[in-house]
């Protein structure tokens, strides 16, 4: 019996047991040594390197000993080293198929683990009688398969969340987590948050503003899934048939968790869902589209960031109708200002009308919207109270608060020239050069400015935007007025965004009213159509009222000045006061 083969599998089987043990440690681990190393995009990969290094080098040097043990005792004239390596290269080539394809989604990552370490022992030469070692691994098997309550889903999560599901796909580990609000979150590969039920509003709108912006959009195609919830969006829309193509199988399972919020999913005959490669899909298919929406993709996660490629957008414009347009997302607060410029100018490289827009107001997670079209998209005042006249539209669209042509176009933050202008040093980023693919990785490990000072810097670069960009040839007496009236909501709009930099967040409603009342009521005053000023302030006096009802009459009678035009203020003053009235 070779005893030095005996140690050495048994070495490789109990080492990969130790590995398999060391991951629970890896999140404490990677923390711990970036606290020592330091922050910075070189200290996070020299973490990974180490982290690395305690996981693989231990089986990794057992490994290669066995096989070079082996290979010295198959030396003989007949060429018995070119058989072994010949067998180990069809082992190497069968394994990732078998495990990664075929056994992982059947059995979860840690049976998995636990085969591949015990399966060393299989190539012990008489196997029942080398107890020993056998004896040893099988209990450390038992142990980490039994009694260790660690699940191996490797899934970070705060203290109070809880996983409601979690399958390990042949692309990606897909999760439905829990947080202590009863909202449900998903999570692919523990890195990429895809949304939730908190998101509802703004998924809505990623849904909305590309539909509403088309004349008569008869078919759509969303690129992406996540949750669905954009996708719902386009649920039962009048005369529309979309599809919406998500290339991880384990993500569409996912998608009946968040029945309450994209609840029309299920119920909607207009609505396919394709499980297919969003590129691919797009290069490959030869069906058109009216309205094309690409998801938030966010460039670190493996292959997005060719989604963002010239030849991508170019393929996507192929499956646009004359009249489409295509929307392409983009998470601001998962992209430095440069990346940003890179993907804007490969964008107008195909579509040289591009426009920009707001998907919210949010500063902790800015969504931008690039709008391209074969032509200039440009709306009369009118056109969006003809859109409203259909009682189906009117339904999707005023829930989002798109209740007048401003709401909807106060989301507007450039044109194709000044988004030109603002990215014009840039370089373009293509298949042969995926500049966004390898910035990612920068961005997730280094330092970045704070999100709201990013979108705050953008807004102020971007402005004042122009009018004359989005509304159409003057008619009636509106269309003259539109342009003063979007102009002041724009700026009105910019203001809000820098008033929530400095306004303190807190529960104390004593000092949100200190830190909020005067910056909110200056924006109230700039625009009588901007009421995302206008709606805190007046949930403001409510609240205050039972601690302080001077400053609650006080703060509604200046709402009532400020913007004569909505009557909210008043009828509020007029019911919590009206024994004094």
């Amino acid at each position: 019996m070779d005893k030095g083969l005996v140690f050495l599998l048994t070495g490789t089987a109990l080492g990969c047991l130790t590995s398999i043990y060391l991951l629970r440690f890896i999140p404490r681990l990677f923390s711990a040594l970036q606290s020592f190393i330091g922050d910075g995009f070189g200290s996070a990969i020299s973490a990974e390197l180490l982290i690395a290094l305690c996981v693989f080098l231990l089986p990794t040097l057992f490994m290669g000993a066995t096989f070079s043990h082996l290979a010295q005792h198959l030396r003989c004239a007949d060429g018995g080293v070119g058989r072994a390596l010949c067998l180990n290269t069809l082992g190497g080539a069968l394994a990732p198929p078998l495990f990664g394809v075929l056994l992982l989604p059947l059995l979860g990552l840690k049976i998995i683990l636990l085969l591949i370490a015990v399966g060393y022992l299989l190539l012990l030469p008489r196997l029942f009688r080398n107890l020993l070692p056998l004896t040893a691994t099988a209990i450390a098997a038992v142990a980490l398969l039994l009694v260790s309550p660690f699940d191996y889903r490797l899934v970070d999560m705060p203290e109070g969340n809880s996983i409601i599901s979690h399958q390990d796909g042949v692309m990606a580990s897909v999760t439905v987590v829990k947080d202590q609000q009863e909202g449900l979150h998903l999570k692919v590969n523990n890195r990429f948050q895809m949304g939730g039920t908190g998101s509802i509003y703004s998924d809505l709108r990623q849904a909305q503003i590309p539909l509403i912006l088309h004349k008569k959009p008869q078919s759509a195609l969303f690129l992406g899934l996540g949750t669905g919830m954009t996708f719902a969006g386009a649920a039962n829309y009048p005369d529309l048939q979309a599809d919406g193509v998500e290339l991880i199988p384990e993500v569409i399972e996912a998608i009946p968790y968040f029945k309450k919020a994209n609840e029309e999913i299920s119920k909607a005959e207009n609505l396919k869902i394709i499980a297919a490669d969003a590129r691919r899909y797009v290069s490959a298919s030869e069906k058109k589209y009216d309205v094309v929406v690409a998801d938030l993709f966010h460039p670190a996660r493996d292959g997005a960031g060719y989604l963002y490629t010239i030849e991508h957008f170019a393929a996507v414009k192929n499956r646009l109708n004359q009249e489409g347009l295509f929307c392409q997302w983009l998470p601001l607060y998962q992209l430095d200002t440069d990346t940003l410029k890179i993907i804007m100018r490969s964008f107008l490289e195909v579509f040289p009308n591009s426009q920009a827009y707001l998907a919210h107001f949010s500063l902790q997670q800015p969504i931008i919207g690039l709008i391209g079209a074969n032509e200039k998209l440009r709306y009369p005042e009118r056109w969006f109270r003809d859109k409203m006249q259909d009682p189906a539209i009117r339904e999707k669209v005023l829930p989002l608060r798109f209740d007048s042509y401003y709401s909807l176009f106060g989301t507007f933050l450039a044109g194709s020239e000044q988004l030109r202008t603002f990215c014009a040093d840039s370089p373009l980023n293509t298949d042969d050069h995926p500049l966004v693919l390898f910035r990612a990785p920068a961005f997730v490990y280094s330092e970045q400015k704070p999100v709201q000072d990013r979108l705050v810097a953008l807004v102020e670069k971007l402005s004042p935007a122009d009018p004359e960009e989005i509304v159409a040839e003057y008619v009636t007496e509106e269309d003259y007025l539109a342009p003063e009236r979007l102009s002041a909501y724009w700026v009105a709009r910019n203001n809000f965004l820098r008033a929530g930099m400095e306004i303190e967040q807190t529960t104390d409603v004593r000092k949100l009213y200190e830190s909020a009342r005067k910056p909110l009521l200056n924006v109230v005053r700039e625009s009588r159509d901007f009421s995302a000023a206008y709606f805190p302030l007046l949930s403001i006096a409510y609240e205050i009222y039972p601690i302080d009802q001077d400053a609650s009459y006080q703060l509604l009678t200046d709402l009532v000045r400020a913007n004569p035009m909505r009557r909210e203020a008043y009828m509020l003053r007029s019911k919590l006061f009206s024994s004094t009235n």
